[in-house]
């Protein structure tokens, strides 16, 4: 009996690699710490992504803020300047790329030259930013940071999905309009037409 081992195991390579060829391409996303991070918070986006969307996530090595990023006026950095980063740097094997770092970022809103931010999201793109530098306002302990850091995270990867700003209170795409009273009020979840938006988007994602 034994010499019909390998033929049957060769069969059974062959589905395999038929199924593998007929299945469509896995969205992968990168998590890439700008600067020092905390491990557990980038644990926290890590996770809260992989649950809110059920894709692979994958956390890359620690690099430094571009050097070009840095806005001296305001001591901070551009939080575009950091997307154009993180397209450069990050392989193209990841369709979506989120950088996060605990530095403070900004970019031109309105009126506004240099507005700080919560994170930036490259609507329709490949990349966003999030930064914890501004979630620990009103006292709020490392919990309740976690938990915002999350919110922000997928909020931001939503935007590159194609979401924009959601009219629904409590819909995690809702325009915190900079307030973290927003945030916090936010359930850190998508209404059904947003989610309805996203999933779209990964089916097409996959089919590409």
């Amino acid at each position: 009996m034994r010499p019909l081992i390998i033929p049957v195991l060769l069969a059974i390579l062959s589905s395999l690699r038929a199924f593998a060829a007929d299945s469509p391409p896995q969205v992968v996303i990168a998590i890439q710490p700008l600067d020092s991070v905390k491990a557990e918070r980038l644990e926290v986006v890590k996770k809260g992504l992989e649950e809110a969307f059920g894709l692979k996530v994958d956390l890359l090595t620690e690099k430094p803020l571009a050097k070009d990023a840095w806005y001296v006026p305001r001591s901070r950095y551009r939080a575009e300047k950091l997307l154009d980063q993180l397209n450069d740097d990050v392989s193209g094997k990841y369709q979506i790329v989120v950088g996060v770092t605990g530095r403070d970022i900004s970019t031109t809103k309105g009126e506004h030259e240099d507005w700080g931010i919560f994170g930036l999201g490259e609507l329709g793109g490949r990349t966003c930013v999030v930064s914890t530098f501004r979630l620990g306002a009103r006292g709020a302990d490392e919990k309740q940071l976690r938990e915002r850091l999350r919110k922000v995270a997928i909020h931001e990867m939503g935007h590159v999905m194609g979401l924009e700003h959601c009219p629904q209170q409590g819909c995690v795409m809702h325009d915190a309009e900079s307030s973290i009273a927003t945030v916090d009020g936010e359930s850190g979840k998508f209404c059904e037409k947003c989610k309805s938006a996203w999933e779209a988007w990964l089916r097409e994602a996959k089919e590409q």
